[in-house]
């Protein structure tokens, strides 16, 4: 499962991908499901999350440069 990856993909990519006003109950059961204990403490770090995004866009910017 990808929960742990939204919310630092849309800080990447300045996109909220499960509004809760367009999508209330998959919106809710995203933070009910994240909120569980045994979820919860097996996310990875957030900030290594996000800083593994950031590389991997900025590698595949420059990859797009390339072939262009």
């Amino acid at each position: 499962m990808v929960i742990h990856m939204l919310a630092p993909m849309a800080e990447v990519v300045g996109v909220k991908f499960i509004e809760a006003d367009s999508f209330p109950r998959l919106h809710a059961w995203v933070k009910n499901f994240s909120e569980q204990p045994v979820i919860r403490d097996n996310f990875p770090d957030y900030n290594r999350v996000l800083e593994f995004l950031r590389t991997r866009r900025e590698y595949y910017a420059t990859l797009s440069q390339h072939n262009h």
